[in-house]
Parts: structure tokens; C-alpha cells; sequence
């Protein structure tokens, strides 16, 4: 979710690093920085802002020996001068850019601290430059220190790093990609080709454990201690207008997203003992008669959960469509907390419900994925998605953060952590769901040639059913609805006909047995009955089923099937998957 470059060699590096940071500026990140080596010191400039900015704070130089940049979309730490990249180690014997997320960056630190070490960021980064150093001031060699570093970080990490004592370019990767760029006289690394396609047509992808170094002349890359040959490939460089992280498409690479973006956001509002939530927001919340959700589309639907998680705390709740309430607003009580969710934060509906709030002097707390934009500015409150920049018009991994941020915000309200508790079997279940991603393009297969579809659910597992049947509608163009079980035989079910593809829900245990019964009545006239089950009440015949998480989160596996399927079909279909006909990322007219 954010862009590294990196070189090594005679190259006008002041143009190299900002050039390259632009190419990938339109992900819209929020700092920025870069680091240099020459004459055997390292220069380091950093904003927090986009490439723009650092351009005009970098002043003209020339000369230098190994370079290394960044773009920033915070993930640990507020996005800030000194959250931004490069970070670097307590004695600066490292300077580090990095991707990915170290999962145990909390027990690390601590040991760091036993070591004497004072942090200066929120950042999980900081923890891996002071751990190269540590390991570098007993082991005396970087490449050592690299690999022993390596054997202890959990989680993800693409890592380009200056040592102070030498004008190499070292890097590691797991888990997020990287890539060489070879050239004459000059090396390059980046996180994509596209920063890279000026200089080189010549491209080595990293693999999972491998590091190494790169001088001017060569790239030497290891893993487990053994050094490797490498894989060299030529590309067409015409092709790179994207990061695409070597997926065909950006809503694949999105929906493969969600399983970071949901452990990025229990970081960042949860520190492993208490809520990170603003305590005027969560005393607003408690002392409210009632919490109103006003959102559009996929934001709506997720919105439905928010709804649910607030009732369960006993407090009312109601969901509206942003361009339906703007006109016919309802204002319950003075003591009502009005949120608005949009990815964008630009909705011209929301902005106009915004409007009317704000004339009336009512709370609002906007839940957005973008920092800076209308409605995230003129709200009383703001929660990030920290999702990153979602291409794709369709919504996936925004819609998964908005429905985890939601829950995490009505457990600190209610005082409880069970959503926090929930988050490592929901990652699991998601990730379980990416390596079988396979069995639902086979069901995708069956159906792509529909007319019409439907899915069906009760409680939870209908809101799941909107959310599907909005994506399989965006994507394939097969018209699709949702429907709870027990409204079939109240018309609805005068539309099935011979083989229409029926998408069934079933993961709470109280209206299964009724779901059931509801599809097979539709199968009995010839539906196409497709069951989609949790682990715990799967049954022989069953389409797809998924490890079990806690409830209401499981419409969260069940949106990662509807993504998948609504992908493929569309994929058979051969339609533009990233950008639909009629439709457009951020909704900005009414």
C-alpha cells in the first residue's frame, strides 16, 4: 500500500527518487521522504505530504552514491513528519524504507527497550532499523544482521536500507513485493517496475526470505545464508501505469488486501490493552439517545452492521440512504450522533446531509478511507480506514474496514474487546478463503451466463446478501438481489425460474434450519441452490464453507466469496473487472 524506490551507482539521484515517488503519487499518500548517501553521509529529508512537497523541501544537489525513498499511507503512527519514511536506527547506523506490517513489533520494541533503546515514532518500522543495528553492532556484517533480523519478524515486510558505513544498497523481502532493476553502471530496487521503467527493461523479482545487496555493478541475493541465481526477465515497460503487485487487476489485488487492512486497523485503535478511540468521540456515543448512519451504496450496507453493533448495546440505530434522507432528513433527538461513511469522504449526498447537520449545530463523525477530504474536514469527529488507496471502482477492502472499524467502535463504546478477541480468526478465515480462491472461480463458471441471480440470507447473512448481490450486479452486469429467506414465498419467488443461480447464506446457528428450508422450496422449482456455510454448520452438499468466526464478523467471509464470484464471473466474461461501465470510483455529483 505504499511505494519504495531505491538505487545504487551513478545516477542524478535527486531526480531518480522524486520522479519516481510521483509516478506512484496517485495512490494519494499522506508523507513522503528519502535518504541519501554522499561523501560518507547520509542526508535525510522527509514531509508529511505529498511528493509535491517533498520536492520543493529537498533542495538541488548533485553527486551521491546510494538512494533510497518512500510514499507513505500510515498504518502504525499518525501520518506525520516524523512517522514518515525513512526511519532509521537510534545510533543511525541504518536508514530504512518499508512495506508490509511486522505483526510482533510490540514484544520486539520491548526487548529493544531492555537493550537501551529509545523509539521516536509510532512507526513498526523503527523496530526493524534499531534491530539491524543491534545485530549489526555484535555481528559486525549487514548481510548477517539482515538475516538474523529476518528470523524474527513476523508478519510482512519489503525493506530497502542504507548502512552508514558503506555506499551499498541492501534490501529483504516477505510477504510484499520487490523487485531489481538491473542497469549499466547503476542498480535498482522498487516495490513496482513502474519507477524503474526509465533506466531498465531488466527486472529480477525478489522471492519470499531472499535479501541481499546491490553495488553498481551486480546484485547478490540470498536466502537462508546461500547465495542465489537469480531469475532475469525483460518487460515491456510500456504497460506500467499502475502498481499492480503483479496481480491482473487491482480488484483482485484489493480483495487479497483485506486480511492486512483488517490487522492494520486493530493496531491502530486498539494498543494491545485499551481503545485508541478520541474519549470525547466514545463519550459522545455513550451519552447519545440514538446513533444514525448516513451512507451510499456499498457504505450503506456496511452501515447495516453498524446498526446491529450498536443495538446490541442497547442503543438505538438506524441506517439511511445518504441521497433519500438529504432530502427527506429526520432529526430523532438533540442527543443524536449522526455518522457518515464514504470511502471517498467526497460524496456530494453526504456532503449534503453534512451541510444540513452543520447548519442544525449536530454532531457528525465521518468514517472515511481518505484524510483531508470534505466530509472527514467539517466533521466533529474522524476515523480513518487506514485501507490504502482502493483503485478499483468497486468497493472490497474498504467495505471490510468500514464493517471491522464499526465493531471496534462499538465494542469501546460498550467497554468490551470480543471484536478485538475476533480479529485473529477473521483474518485467518479471509486468508483460508484467498487459498481456495479457486473453488469459487469453478462456481463462478456455473453461473456467469445468468440473466439473473439472487442471494439469500437472515439477520447478519441478508446484509452479506446486499452487499453480494450490489457486487455481482457492479462487475458481471448480471442483474442480481438480495432477499431474507422468509420474504421469498412473499413474492419474490414468482421470479425463479430453471437454473437461476441462488447464492444461500447460513452462518448463525438461530435461523439455519429456516434458510434451509427456505432454499429448498427454491430448489424444488428448479433453482440453482448454492449454500455458503460456516465451518460449524456446514452440511454434506454445502457449495463453499469457511473456518468459523465470531458472529456478525462472519459477513465478512461471506463478502470475500461475493467479491470473488462477482470477479470471476466478470472475468469469464472478459468485462473491464477495475473499471465498470456507468460508474465512477468517487461519487462526486448527486
Amino acid at each position: 500500500m505504499c511505494g519504495i524506490i531505491g538505487g545504487v551507482g551513478k545516477l542524478d539521484y535527486r531526480d531518480y527518487l522524486l520522479t519516481g515517488l510521483k509516478k506512484l503519487d496517485y495512490r494519494g499518500y499522506d508523507s513522503a521522504g528519502l535518504a541519501y548517501r554522499k561523501d560518507g553521509k547520509v542526508i535525510l529529508k522527509k514531509v508529511a505530504g505529498r511528493v509535491d512537497d517533498l520536492s520543493r523541501a529537498v533542495a538541488p544537489f548533485s553527486g551521491g552514491e546510494v538512494g533510497i525513498a518512500h510514499t507513505r499511507w500510515a498504518t502504525h503512527g499518525v501520518p506525520n513528519q516524523a512517522n514518515a519514511h525513512p526511519h532509521f536506527s537510534m545510533r543511525r547506523d541504518f536508514y530504512i524504507v518499508h512495506n508490509g506490517v511486522i505483526e510482533n513489533y510490540r514484544s520486539l520494541k520491548n526487548l529493544l527497550k531492555d537493550h537501551g533503546y529509545i523509539f521516536h515514532t509510532d512507526t513498526d518500522t523503527e523496530v526493524i532499523a534499531d534491530l539491524l543495528e543491534d545485530n549489526y553492532r555484535q555481528k559486525k556484517d549487514v548481510l548477517a544482521s539482515i538475516s538474523e533480523t529476518m528470523g524474527v519478524l513476523r508478519g510482512s515486510f519489503a525493506c530497502a536500507i542504507i548502512c552508514k558505513d558503506d555506499s551499498n544498497l541492501y534490501f529483504m523481502k516477505k510477504a510484499s513485493p520487490l523487485l531489481i532493476g538491473l542497469g549499466k553502471g547503476a542498480n535498482y530496487l522498487a516495490s513496482d517496475a513502474l519507477p524503474m521503467v526509465d533506466y531498465t527493461d531488466k527486472f529480477i523479482d525478489l522471492e519470499d526470505g531472499e535479501y541481499g545487496v546491490l553495488t553498481p555493478a551486480e546484485a547478490k541475493i540470498y536466502i537462508a545464508g546461500k547465495a542465489i541465481a537469480p531469475v532475469v526477465t525483460s518487460r515491456d515497460t510500456a504497460r506500467y501505469d499502475y502498481d499492480l503487485d503483479g496481480y491482473p487487476t487491482f480488484m483482485l489485488k484489493e480483495i487479497e488486501e483485506s486480511p492486512d487492512v483488517i490487522h492494520c486497523l486493530g493496531d491502530n485503535y486498539f494498543d494491545g490493552e485499551k481503545y485508541l478511540f478520541d474519549q470525547k468521540l466514545i463519550r459522545a456515543l455513550r451519552d447519545a439517545d440514538e446513533v444514525v448512519f448516513l451512507a451510499c451504496g456499498t457504505s450503506y450496507y456496511a452501515s447495516l452492521l453498524g446498526v446491529e453493533f450498536m443495538k446490541r448495546l442497547g442503543k438505538r440505530s438506524e441506517a439511511y440512504i445518504g441521497s433519500e434522507w438529504a432530502y427527506y432528513p429526520t432529526l430523532p433527538s438533540k442527543k443524536t450522533v449522526f455518522v457518515l461513511v464514504s470511502q471517498s469522504g467526497e460524496t456530494a449526498d453526504l456532503i449534503l446531509c453534512q451541510k444540513f447537520l452543520l447548519d442544525k449545530g449536530l454532531p457528525t463523525l465521518a468514517i472515511t478511507n481518505t484524510k483531508g477530504s470534505t466530509i472527514e474536514r467539517k466533521a466533529t469527529y474522524s476515523l480513518l480506514l487506514y485501507a490504502g488507496l482502493e483503485v478499483a471502482v468497486a468497493a472490497t477492502k474498504s467495505y471490510m474496514a468500514q464493517v471491522v472499524l464499526l465493531a471496534l467502535l462499538a465494542n469501546a463504546v460498550g467497554g468490551r474487546t470480543s471484536a478485538v478477541a475476533g480479529l485473529d480468526s477473521l483474518i485467518r478465515s479471509l486468508r483460508d478463503i484467498v487459498l481456495r480462491k479457486e473453488g469459487i472461480h469453478a462456481i463462478a463458471k456455473r453461473i456467469f451466463v445468468s440473466r439473473d441471480a439472487f442471494y439469500v440470507g437472515r439477520g447478519h447473512d441478508f446484509a452479506a446478501a446486499l452487499e453480494c448481490s450490489l457486487k455481482l450486479k457492479e462487475i458481471s452486469y448480471i442483474h442480481a438481489e438480495a432477499y431474507p429467506g422468509g420474504e421469498l414465498k412473499h413474492g419474490p419467488i414468482a421470479l425463479i425460474e430453471k437454473d437461476t443461480p441462488v447464492i444461500g447464506f447460513v452462518s448463525d446457528p438461530l435461523t439455519a434450519l429456516a434458510l434451509r428450508n427456505n432454499l429448498t422450496e427454491l430448489s424444488s422449482r428448479g433453482a440453482t441452490v448454492l449454500i455458503v456455510s460456516s465451518e460449524a454448520l456446514r452440511e454434506e452438499g454445502d457449495s463453499f464453507s469457511y473456518p468459523d468466526v465470531p458472529s456478525l464478523l462472519a459477513v465478512l467471509p461471506e463478502v470475500m466469496f461475493g467479491q470473488y464470484l462477482s470477479y470471476y464471473a466478470a472475468l469469464e466474461k472478459k468485462l473491464p473487472i477495475d473499471k465498470p461501465r456507468n460508474l465512477a470510483k468517487s461519487v462526486t455529483v448527486e
